[in-house]
């Protein structure tokens, strides 16, 4: 199947001028009264919010038209309230190759285009102009990194005037993620014109087109131009190849335009027909035009797949087919309004009332003019005759009488139109009493808050959209930009940058005559979540609170001893990174994070470095063992002479103390034994003397 186109697009420069000046006129139709509502509401929230006829009579009757402006503090606050919970984009993977690490390199990627470009000034015009019109843009571009590469990397970049896009009506979704064409009209130095587009007729773009007007000063120094985006389907055949994988028949064809054989090219095979695994769909092209007054000066097909334009909405209606933008500033419009009137006629009333005029005789102040102007003039001492009346009475001093009071229906009228634009805001008046009770940091005034934000949470969600589809836009042209092996700063969740190489051809550990691509941003597919919340400063503020009362724990012992440089890193006093740095090392996996960012031959060094430590570990332990098997061998050796010399002593005990216990048993039977041979011969003695006696009786 040969590719081809389905649409059949303008082809030829004329053509395509003719195409690009239709969609033009379709879009202006279309927008023409929502831009020039936006145009009224801009001005309105700028301060001129008088009705033209009123405002021109008031001046030339000399009448005042006072301006209080609540318009643009209710705006600001918006705005400044999205500026500070501005929401994050986070990659997650989801297959054909993508892994948990390469995500995070992504996203740390993302976050440096973000900090390269100054992203936050393309996200806050753009929600600014969607809060006070109802939509505003900003869009990604790619530029050299300097004069001598050819590496490019992109950038957001905001769209100041939101009124030179002009973007497909029939996109409905929120961020333009839909839209099949898009023109911006832009400005050029005429002097870069002739030298980028030798030949080329001076003519400017034309459009009249509320709020893209071209003004005369500029038209001396500049020339109006205009960019031209459209999607181009072309027909594909989408190949099933050997290892699952899938691949377009048009890319098969570039890498090797006479390979034809299917086998060859590693597609797989249908085992009962015999014919490769194939069916035809269609791929996208963006196609990229820049024009003049009369024709194409320059055309390229860009990278990627979706036009790299991002719409930021603000309040969207569509009636009969017919879609109406609209920011706060539209129904702020009325009651400001009728508050400006009120105040500007309680105002005129109190300066037109007459000053406490003075009462009194013509005679009294004949003579001294001073009390003529007494009511505008300081004077320290007013003078008056001593006059007498027909009746020979003398007449009284001037007397001050009070002056007029203004209408109490004025005050409440203007009392009624704060509170009706208060309401209308969507931030209502605190009552005195109620606010006299709420004691600081209750959660009554968190719930006030949240009522608050609420009342315009559309500006936020839609904001997430858009930087939503910004990054899935970021990711669809990283494989086209960032193709090359070389070093790239990455920026973490923490804010602090890291360097990492991307596309890195690493043998493997398994098969080291097989390459692996480290962080390949050529494979993989992602998906895109919004971390939405505090900023960078913010949460690492919060981090910083909850690890000092995470250390005061028993948990806070084994942070300290597996992670005290993470938990050093979260604080902002001097020095909290240099001891991170040096608490790093105490940590085996971050040294071993820090030594992964070092460069190859950084690496080699410190490589042959820990393997020579490695083996003077190994010694080390070795001689220690000995050591140890020595002393123990030394100590059993003491121990047995101890218990030897122990047991000599207990025998010599043993012996001294039996040859002395049968010592003294002989000398207690020998002396036994005399005692029974005295008491015998006692006995004797006195049986003797007992027959003697008996033989003398007798």
């Amino acid at each position: 199947m040969s590719d081809h186109d389905t649409a059949k697009p303008a082809e030829t420069d004329e053509a395509i001028f003719m195409e690009a000046a239709e969609r033009l006129r379709i879009c202006s139709d279309a927008e023409s009264e929502n831009r020039i509502q936006g145009i009224n509401a801009l001005a309105f929230e700028d301060g001129d919010q008088w009705d033209a006829d009123i405002g021109n009579q008031r001046k030339i009757d000399g009448r005042p038209a006072l301006t209080i402006n609540h318009t643009s503090t209710f705006c600001m606050r918006q705005i400044n309230t999205l500026r500070q919970q501005r929401p994050r984009i986070k990659c997650h993977p989801v297959g054909d190759g993508a892994d948990i690490d390469t995500a995070n390199v992504v996203n740390g990627l993302i976050r440096h285009v973000e900090t390269n470009s100054n992203a936050s000034v393309a996200y806050d015009t753009g929600v600014t102009s969607a809060v006070k019109i109802g939509w505003g843009y900003w869009r990604i571009l790619s530029e050299y990194l300097d004069e001598k590469s050819f590496d490019q990397e992109l950038k957001i970049v905001p769209i100041r005037n939101t009124f030179t896009v002009y973007m497909d009506p029939s996109a409905v979704m929120p961020a333009g993620e839909d839209q099949m064409w898009c023109l911006i009209s832009e400005k050029m130095k005429r002097a870069e014109y002739k030298r980028r587009y030798r030949g080329m007729p001076n003519t400017e773009w034309q459009t009249d087109a509320p709020g893209d007007m071209t003004l005369d000063w500029e038209s001396k120094e500049e020339i109006r131009l205009a960019e031209y985006f459209r999607i181009h389907e072309v027909a594909d055949t989408l190949c099933l190849m050997s290892d699952g994988s899938t691949q377009l028949k048009s890319v098969l064809r570039k890498k090797d335009p006479l390979l034809l054989d299917a086998v060859a090219l590693g597609q797989a095979i249908d085992k009962a027909t015999g014919q490769p695994i194939e069916r035809p769909t269609t791929r996208r092209e963006v196609q990229w035009f820049r024009l003049n007054g009369k024709k194409v000066v320059e055309r390229k097909t860009m990278p990627g797949k979706y036009i790299p334009v991002i719409r930021c909405e603000g309040n969207v209606l569509d009636i009969n087919g017919r879609v109406k933008r609209k920011g706060m500033v539209k129904n702020l419009m009325d009651p400001a309004r009728m508050f400006n009137y009120w105040r500007t006629q309680q105002t005129e009333r109190y300066a037109l009332a007459p000053k406490a005029p003075w009462i009194t005789y013509e005679d009294v102040i004949e003579g001294h003019p001073e009390w003529h102007n007494a009511n505008q003039k300081s004077y320290s001492v007013l003078v008056a005759k001593a006059a007498t009346g027909p009746d020979g009475q003398l007449l009284p001093l001037p007397v001050r009488t009070p002056p007029a009071p203004a209408e109490a229906g004025m005050a409440e009228a203007a009392a009624g139109a704060e509170h009706d634009l208060m309401s209308v805001a969507g931030m209502p008046q605190e009552n005195p009493e109620i606010a006299a009770r709420v004691v600081g940091g209750n959660k009554y005034l968190q719930r006030r808050q949240g009522m608050q934000d609420l009342t315009h949470f559309q500006y936020y969600d839609n904001q997430t959209l858009a930087i939503m589809w910004t990054g899935i836009i970021l990711l669809d042209l990283f494989p086209y930009y960032y193709d090359t092996q070389r070093m790239q700063r990455i920026i973490g969740d923490d804010g602090l940058p890291d360097m990492v190489t991307l596309n890195e051809k690493k043998p493997k550990a398994d098969d080291p005559g097989v390459f692996e691509v480290k962080n390949n941003l050529q494979v993989g597919r992602y998906d895109v979540v919004m971390d939405t919340g505090p900023g960078y400063q913010t949460k690492r503020e919060e981090s910083a609170a909850m690890m000092l009362e995470l250390l005061g724990t028993e948990l806070g012992k084994v942070v300290v001893a597996t992670g005290a440089d993470i938990a050093l890193r979260n604080f902002d006093f001097q020095g909290a990174q240099e001891l991170a740095d040096r608490a790093v090392t105490t940590n085996p996996e971050g040294m071993a994070k820090v030594i992964e960012g070092l460069p190859k031959q950084a690496q080699t060094i410190v490589g042959a470095l820990q393997q020579q430590l490695q083996e003077k570990d190994k010694m080390i332990q070795q001689q220690a063992l000995e050591i140890k098997y020595r002393g123990t061998i030394e100590a059993a050796r003491i121990e047995a002479g101890r218990e030897k010399n122990v047991r000599d002593d207990a025998t010599k005990k043993f012996d001294i103390r039996t040859k002395s216990e049968t010592s003294r048993d002989v000398a207690e039977i020998h002396a036994a034994a005399q005692l029974l041979n005295s008491q015998m011969e006692s006995s004797e003695e006195e049986a003797a003397a007992d027959r003697l006696i008996e033989k003398g009786t007798t």
